[in-house]
């Protein structure tokens, strides 16, 4: 695993190991086999300040189901936690076959539920009513989870669009900000791919976009997003 670029902060404080790094999991990304997924835990022990949180997307990638295998918002999260659950299986043991057991003692395991606190649902609620009421945000929003859906070969309809669109505001507290995972602090995340919404994410912690957002959401240093892979 190879460091490829760093936004929100600097290489130099990466390299000083002053963050906390969170292991993020997209479920319908195909890139995050256990092996993978392993390997970019022991570049993240190698780097990080303290521990190592591990944390897949499981609740709403629920909404990624609901959409492209048109089930239920029920069924969907049950599907989405039963994918996660079986995924997480087969990551511990491919760590405990791979890691030391002092590598292993660092690593937290958590879930969705462990990150969405109650201050975290009204920034969530918060970003809700934006999307809603502020044309210009909605519009920024539906272009980047259409420029994700345009690289698929099915259509998406409008409404798609707009509950898709509900990732982004159901994510975005967590990335924009260091919020505490289980009690452990998150100063970083790894992740395989930049995107237009890192970004995004960037122009919102730097205040060039949408800077109320930024003040309502991120009451912390900036998250810092490490591209590794």
């Amino acid at each position: 695993m190879e460091l490829h670029r760093v936004r929100g902060g600097n290489q130099e404080a990466l390299e000083n190991k002053e963050y906390n790094i969170c292991v993020g999991i997209s479920l319908g990304n195909k890139w995050f086999t256990p092996k993978n997924i392993v390997g970019l835990i022991e570049w993240s022990l190698e780097h990080t300040k303290e521990h190592v949180v591990v944390c897949p997307a499981d609740d709403i990638h629920a909404i990624n189901l609901e959409v492209r295998s048109r089930k239920s918002k029920s069924k969907s999260l049950e599907l989405a936690r039963k994918m996660s659950e079986e995924l997480m299986i087969a990551v511990k043991e491919e760590v405990k076959n791979r890691l030391s057991e002092e590598q292993s003692a660092k690593i937290v395991y958590a879930t969705w539920s462990d990150v969405v606190d109650e201050k975290y649902k009204e920034k969530v609620s918060y970003l809700y009513d934006v999307y809603e009421k502020d044309s210009e945000f909605r519009t920024a929003i539906q272009q980047i989870v259409r420029g994700y859906t345009s690289k698929e070969a099915r259509l998406f309809s409008d409404e798609d669009i707009t509950i898709l669109s509900t990732y982004v505001l159901e994510e975005l507290p967590e990335v924009v900000g260091r919020v505490p995972v289980k009690g452990f602090v998150c100063d970083a995340y790894a992740y395989p791919f930049d995107s237009e919404l890192t970004v995004f994410i960037e122009q919102i912690q730097e205040g060039e976009r949408f800077p109320e957002i930024g003040k309502a959401i991120m009451e912390t240093e900036p998250k810092v997003f490490l591209e590794v892979r």
